[in-house]
C-alpha cells in the first residue's frame, strides 16, 4: 500500500446483486384479472406488434406497475442503480413475462439488511413466511418479492390495440410469496461483467 494512504470508512465501495425471477413455482395467471400481468418494464410500444385489446393492455399495465413496485421498494432502501434489465417470454404487446433479470448497484449497502428488518420487524420472516431474513441477499430477495406482490391501484397508460388511454388500474398479488420466493434467486456479483442468466 502506498505510503500515506488510508481508506476510508465513508468511501463509495459499490455493490453489484443480480436480482433473477423464472416462472416456475407459481401460477402467474394470464386471464384478465387483477392477477394478471406478471412483470416486465417493457411497456406496449416497445414491441413491432403492440397489445391488441384492452384486456392485454392492462395486463401490460399491470406488469410495468409490479416492476415500478420493486424498484420504489428497492430504491427505498438505499441509493441505487438498476442496470442489465433482461425480459424474457414478452415478445410481442400481447405476450406475458415468464422471466425478469437485472442488476442492483448499491453504492453502500451496509444498512440494506437493517433496513429490511426494520420494515419487515422481528422476528425478521421473509415474505415465504419461514426464511429469516439474516443476509443482504435474504433482504433484497424479500423486498423484490414484496415489490411483486404488492396490492396498488393507480393511473396507469393502458393501449387498447387502436389507442393509448389514461385508466385507474388495479393489481393484486399473482401467487404466494412463497412461490414467487422459488421462483427468485439473488447472487453477490463480483465483478462488474454481466453473464446473462436468463
Amino acid at each position: 500500500m502506498p505510503s500515506g494512504f488510508q481508506q476510508d470508512s465513508n468511501q463509495l465501495a459499490p455493490a453489484f446483486y443480480r436480482v433473477v425471477w423464472v416462472a416456475s413455482t407459481g401460477t402467474y395467471p394470464s386471464t384478465d384479472a387483477t392477477t394478471n400481468g406478471a412483470i416486465s418494464p417493457n411497456s406496449a410500444d416497445s414491441f413491432a406488434t403492440p397489445t391488441t385489446t384492452l384486456a392485454k393492455g392492462t395486463a401490460r399495465a399491470r406488469g410495468n406497475m409490479r416492476f415500478r413496485n420493486v424498484i420504489n421498494r428497492l430504491t427505498g432502501l438505499a441509493d441505487c442503480q438498476i442496470l442489465d434489465i433482461e425480459v424474457t417470454g414478452d415478445t410481442n404487446g400481447d405476450a406475458q413475462a415468464t422471466g425478469l433479470a437485472f442488476t442492483v448497484r448499491f453504492d453502500r449497502d451496509a444498512g440494506v439488511l437493517d433496513a429490511v428488518k426494520g420494515l419487515v420487524g422481528a422476528p425478521y420472516l421473509a415474505v415465504d413466511g419461514s426464511t429469516t431474513i439474516t443476509t443482504t441477499l435474504l433482504a433484497i430477495k424479500d423486498q423484490f418479492v414484496r415489490g411483486f406482490r404488492d396490492t396498488t391501484t393507480a393511473t396507469a397508460r393502458v393501449f387498447d390495440g387502436s389507442g393509448d388511454y389514461q385508466l385507474s388500474v388495479t393489481l393484486a398479488a399473482p401467487d404466494t410469496g412463497a412461490d414467487i420466493w422459488a421462483d427468485t434467486t439473488v447472487t453477490l456479483l463480483d465483478g462488474t461483467e454481466l453473464v446473462s442468466t436468463v
